[in-house]
């Protein structure tokens, strides 16, 4: 199981890495007057809350006694 957490972190730190690059992307070469900032904030916010909600029932879930 402990496999499983490290390769759902791993992936963690590569998706918020590649986001990172990609909001610098949209903001640096986003169209002026686009809807370049609310896609930004509406992006950052279901990003946020998807991977809050995945911590929260990864949180609930209840792990084998080796892990605590």
């Amino acid at each position: 199981m402990i496999i499983l957490l490290v390769c759902y972190f791993i992936f963690l730190a590569g998706f918020i890495i590649y986001s990172i690059f990609g909001l610098y992307h949209l903001w640096r070469f986003g169209y002026v007057g686009d809807l370049t900032k609310p896609a930004s904030v509406i992006y950052i916010i279901v990003m946020i809350t998807i991977i809050v909600f995945t911590l929260i029932a990864m949180s609930l879930r209840s792990w084998p006694p080796s892990f605590s």
